[in-house]
Order: C-alpha cells, then structure tokens, then sequence
C-alpha cells in the first residue's frame, strides 16, 4: 500500500509513528541521526510501495546518481577540471529532462517517481558544492540520508547539505530539544492540519468545485483569487508538516513562507514565497549568471546584467515545473514582472511614491495582484479549453 504524504489526517498519523523512536532519543538526550535514516527507509517504503515501478525508479535514479556524486568527489580531490565538472552536472540534469520531456506522451507517463524534482535539487547542489570546494568531507550514508530525507521529499523545502549535517551530527539537550524541537514540531504540524486540510479543502470544496465549467470573465476572476489562497494554504500547510517533522528528527529545515501577499513589490514576494526554492535559483543560477557574465564581458552594465538573469532564472523556474505551455509562460510572466519591478524600484516615481502616507497599502495591493495573475497562469486553468 502506498502512502501519499500529508494528504489527510490518516497519513498524517501513520507518518508520525516512524517519529516516535526519534522522540524518545532526543527526549533522553541521545543522537537521533540513526533513527532518523531508519524512519526514512520506512517511509520510501510507504511513500513508494514495495516493488512498485515507482521503487524501482527510485532506487535505479539514487544509485546512478550516488555514483555520480562519489565519482566526482574523489575526481575533484586529485584534479580540477571544469569539464568534468560539466559533464557531471549535465548527467545529473538527464534523468528529470528525460521525465518530464515525455511524461505527458501517454505510453510514457508511467515514468518518474514522487519527489524527483526536489531530490533533483539537492543531488545538484551536492555537486556545484563539491565544484566550488565547499564540502570537504562527504560520509556516504550522510549524503544518502540529506538526499532521501522523508519529511521534504515531495514539495521542499529545500535546505543545504553543510546546514543538515551540522544539524545531523549534534547531540541535542533533552529540554533543548523538548522546548526547540519538538514542541514547535508539534505546533507546525498542527499548523499544517489548519493550513492544508483545513482552510485549503474548504476552498477547494466551497469555492473552486463550485464554480461552473463554462468560463466568464467572472468566473476566471473568482477561480484567480480562490486559487491563489488554495496554494498558498495547501503548500504552505504541506511545508508546515514537512518543516515539523524535521523539527522533530532533529533537523531544522528553513521556512519556506513569509506572508507573502504582504509584500510591497515582486521581488519582496519572492523574498517570501517558497523561499528555499527563491535562494536556491538565487545563489545557484542568478548570482552566477550574473557574476559571470560580467566578468567574461558579456554585459557592460550590471543592471542589464541582473534583468537578464532575472528573465533566465524565471524562465528555468517555469520549466523545472514542466515542459507544459502555461508553467512556460508562467515563467516567462515572473522574468518580466521582476524586470519591471527593477526599473520601477530605480525610478524617481518610486522614490516620490514611496513617501506617501498610501504607500503601504497600495503597494501591498497592486503587488497582490499581479501575484494573483501569475497563479491564474501557474493553474493551467485558462488553458483547459
């Protein structure tokens, strides 16, 4: 039997029977690390199924990409080769190019397993890790356990291999890790449970599966908002239970929402939303599109330098989505919001706006809705004609 994850308060449940040895270790002060690699074996095992398709995927993927990361590692401690560090990574990148090039063809779309794009993530920044001298130790079963760790498997957050292993290597005090640990563990499950089952569902319930099938214009606006609620409630309450349950492990995985539909403009939204996913195409690809555009002399000026690089990254973001038409130009739609933001932020109007007594709200309110537009995009759902 298959266990999807923290879809309904009775995978909930049984996730949280894998935590109960983990509890009592760090309630007694001991190292949880062990029984955290054990209650991660038990839940790919729920998660995937035994001898399921989905198992064997997963299992040819993590060993070739294990070698892959090995192989580099030792590699890279007798000779630098910025060739092999290019071939490297471009294996690393064929497994979900493969997968999501012919998932929607449909004798293939039995290929892929839950979490490859997340795994992707982390499989990645193990290797430009290693490429830029940053990990200087690699334990085998420390990186098999950063990669398959269970409770951010499916949606993130992603968190950084240095971060996680001083986290897995600390002997936490018991009444640390009661106050620390896992009493807040235990409120963002509870969390997520409001978040997810709660506020999420009923949107879907009450709102969305109400809305008639003919599209008009005020049907699309209505389905713009409620959609753009049901994804922040569903994905920030999937997070809750995900950050929650590393909490508990022992683990203390970044946050992945900051109010969000709070921000002032378009690049404080990205300072909020999935924020792990932001600081990861921030300092994997933006940082180094840019950096290294300036110095080959590609661009002159750092300013078309940056715009650029947002139109990259956005676009990057859209296909690690899918290969489908709307994740396409929802990327393409946040490149250029952000490039506009920049001239905007640049601007004497801004500078003159921003003294304004409105300010604070206006900004709040026309950032929100150029959100609400990319979600309507992000959906699909003028797509589906």
């Amino acid at each position: 039997m298959v266990f999807s994850q923290y879809t309904n308060v009775f995978s909930i449940i049984i996730y949280s029977v894998l935590l109960i040895p983990g509890i009592i270790a760090g309630i007694m002060g001991k190292k949880i690390k062990y029984l955290g690699m054990v209650a991660s074996l038990f839940a790919l095992y729920m998660v995937f199924g035994y001898r399921s398709l989905q198992m064997y995927q997963f299992l040819i993927f993590l060993v070739c990409e294990s070698l892959l990361i090995m192989f580099y590692y030792f590699y890279n401690k007798r000779a630098k080769s910025d060739c092999v560090y290019f071939w490297v990574l471009i294996l690393s990148f064929v497994p979900i190019v493969l997968i999501k090039s012919i998932i929607y063809v449909p004798r293939f779309n039995f290929l892929g397993f839950v979490g490859i794009s997340y795994v992707s993530f982390r499989i990645w920044q193990l290797i430009i890790e290693i490429h830029d001298n940053h990990i200087e130790k690699l334990p085998f079963l420390d990186m098999l356990y950063f990669i398959t760790f269970f409770p951010t498997i499916s949606s993130g957050p992603i968190d950084r291999y240095q971060r996680f292993t001083k986290d897995l290597d600390r002997v936490i005090p018991k009444n640390e890790y009661v106050n620390d640990y896992l009493l807040i563990g235990i409120k963002k499950i509870l969390l997520g449970v409001v978040y997810k089952l709660g506020i999420a569902a009923f949107i879907t319930l009450y709102i969305i599966d109400k809305l008639p099938r003919e599209k008009t214009f005020l049907s699309v606006v209505i389905y713009m908002y409620a959609y753009t609620f049901y994804l922040f409630f569903d994905f920030a309450g999937y997070s809750n239970f995900a950050i929650g349950t590393s909490y508990i492990l022992g683990i203390k995985v970044p946050e992945n929402f900051n109010k969000p539909f709070l921000a002032h403009n378009m690049k404080e939204f990205w300072d909020r939303w999935h924020i792990s996913l932001s600081k990861w195409f921030g300092d994997y690809l933006f940082s180094r599109f840019v950096l290294n555009t300036l110095r080959n002399g590609t661009f002159k000026s750092k300013k078309i330098a940056v715009r650029c690089g947002y139109l990259l990254t956005m676009a990057v973001m859209g296909l690690w989505h899918g290969f489908t038409l709307f994740y396409i130009a929802y990327g393409i739609y946040q490149g250029i919001m952000l490039v506009i933001t920049d001239f905007y932020l640049k601007s004497k109007t801004y500078r003159q706006f921003k003294k304004s007594k409105y300010y604070d709200i206006v900004s709040r309110v026309i950032c929100f809705q150029i959100v609400a537009i990319g979600m309507l995009i992000f959906s699909g759902y003028l797509f589906n004609i």
